[in-house]
């Protein structure tokens, strides 16, 4: 059985957004897609009580193409009494080399609508402005290669992924 690769990560897109540019990406591609739906087990602190919940998740499986069984999940939580934190989720089989997952990820993030490591004030305040979820996410894209302390977007960064995945 075949292992799986994992990146998970926060955004300050909601999901929506997210799922929407990689339906986008993957139709101008012309590969083809499948939707996923379903429910993700979050932690939610009520005071110094963590309670379990439910929270529903969209996403997208990648069905054709050189990534074919790449699949991305997204949803939302509220970790406290109000505002709530963006995540996704991307897996593959190890079949797919880690760097090609990864290249993907740089492509949608470059196509998003606005930097998703950088929330507004507002966003910051109601969550709380120093939660540590900013600062792993901002370290994550970081790794990925963006300049996180820039505010020009979109991002030039080298990734071609028509090149890349040419059959």
């Amino acid at each position: 059985m075949a292992g799986l690769h994992t990146i998970e990560f926060s955004t300050c897109l909601k999901p929506v957004d997210m799922v929407r540019k990689l339906r986008e990406i993957i139709l101008d591609l012309g590969w083809t897609y499948e939707r996923v739906e379903g429910m993700r087990t979050v932690d939610r602190f009520a005071i110094i009580v963590p309670l379990t919940q439910l929270a529903k998740s969209l996403g997208i499986k990648i069905t054709s193409g050189p990534l074919n069984g790449v699949e991305m999940l997204s949803w939302s939580q509220t970790p406290g009494s109000s505002g709530s934190l963006h995540y996704t989720s991307w897996c593959c089989s190890t079949e797919i080399e880690k760097h090609k997952l990864e290249n993907l990820i740089k492509f949608w993030t470059i196509k998003l609508s606005r930097q998703p490591w950088r929330w507004t004030f507002g966003e910051r305040s109601i969550i709380g402005y120093f939660h540590p979820t900013f600062g792993q996410s901002k370290k994550f894209f970081k790794k990925l290669g963006f300049n996180v302390k820039s505010k020009t977007w979109p991002e030039l960064i080298e990734t071609n992924l028509q090149a890349f995945f040419e059959e």
